[in-house]
């Protein structure tokens, strides 16, 4: 249940907690947002999406300036540029302080814009799954039933099929509201080499904290890590559905999970906060969680991979029902994917097999 207020988590740090969808077409998906204070500098992590977590971190930020909060600086970065995360930057114009800037990796703004429109997101979805697979014979009842009609319109306009699924696949979300402060890029070739307690790692400065990279659930993925509290802000690096979308990289979800670890071995993280559940606080705590996503991003990858040898199947709808029969964890995941949840179980098996060589990316794999 969501709680309304925000909840403490440590000293400076506040949670907005969201709200998980459990049917995408009917409710949005929300993410928490973290309100940061440190000195003169305020830092909202991840602004999340719609008018109501909108109003409530509202209210929080007149609060704090009706008791004076000295903020000369304010920051607004989202942990990727997915709709239930980067829906708010309005929020810099409320603070309202002389510097203000809006961060998102540069692989989620496309012509400088952030891709952050519900339709135009979805639409891109359709397009990038549709390459390798025929995306809308690829649900389970009942959406099967609403959807395999799109297979046939597909036939003939493959254009009109993904703006008919983009219509149905972004009712739930509202219009983002961007602000007057124009979002920034965070470039990689701006990165610069980081020591964290003996942890090299290459990252980007923000005062007195750091934007890491941690690629997987989407490229455009960075994490915000707060030394002295020993927090990282992790995003959706976390996402049980991951890599959800063809955009997404098994191999980089796991290397971001091993760069956590190792902050975390060496002492530096003790508070992993995610953008969706709950916050995970102690070492052993964070290396449990970490680790249960590695297996299981490895156990994927080994369970498509071994199919595919021993059976010689390339055609991912073809393949992902027999994994489906095969394997409880492939059953666990159909019973997530989309709309139901945030999974689409036929990107996972053609990520596994582009990334391995056996697919390549282009019109009509199957």
């Amino acid at each position: 249940m969501t709680t309304a207020q925000p909840q403490p988590i440590r000293d400076g740090i506040l949670l907005f907690e969201g709200k998980i969808s459990r049917n995408l077409i009917m409710d949005p998906m929300v993410s928490h947002t973290y309100f940061l204070e440190d000195g003169d500098q305020v830092i909202l992590f991840d602004p999340s999406c719609g008018k109501e977590m909108g109003r409530r971190i509202e209210e929080h930020i007149r609060t704090r300036q009706r008791a004076s909060a000295s903020w000369k600086r304010a920051t607004l970065l989202a942990g990727h540029s997915h709709l239930d995360h980067a829906g708010n930057f309005y929020l810099a114009d409320v603070i309202d302080v002389p510097e203000t800037r809006v961060y998102v990796h540069e692989a989620g703004i496309h012509d400088g814009k952030v891709m952050n429109d519900p339709a135009p997101f979805v639409r891109a979805v359709a397009r990038d799954s549709n390459e390798c697979y025929n995306l809308y014979l690829s649900f389970y009842f009942p959406y099967n039933l609403l959807l395999t009609p799109l297979a046939l319109v597909n036939l003939f306009s493959s254009e009109l099929a993904s703006r008919i699924f983009a219509t149905l696949g972004s009712l739930a979300f509202e219009s983002p509201r961007d602000g007057n402060t124009s979002p920034e890029p965070i470039k990689e070739e701006e990165k610069i080499d980081l020591n964290l307690g003996g942890v090299k790692l290459r990252g980007w400065p923000l005062g007195n904290m750091m934007i890491l990279p941690t690629p997987g659930h989407s490229p455009c993925s960075v994490s915000l890590f707060w030394p002295e509290k020993k927090a990282l802000f992790i995003s959706d690096a976390d996402w049980i559905g991951n890599p959800v979308f063809l955009k997404g990289s098994v191999r980089d979800c796991i290397s971001s999970f091993e760069m956590m670890k190792t902050l975390a071995h060496a002492g530096q993280v003790d508070l992993l906060l995610p953008a969706h559940g709950p916050v995970k606080e102690g070492t052993r705590s964070i290396l449990s969680h970490l680790d249960s996503h590695v297996r299981r991003l490895e156990t994927l990858r080994d369970e498509v991979l071994r199919l595919h040898h021993t059976s010689g199947i390339k055609d991912i709808r073809r393949l992902t029902k027999a994994l489906v029969r095969q394997s409880p964890l492939f059953r666990m995941l159909k019973g997530s994917n989309f709309p139901r949840f945030v999974c689409f179980v036929h990107n996972i098996v053609t990520l596994c097999l582009l990334e391995e060589g056996v697919l390549q990316k282009e019109p009509a794999c199957e």
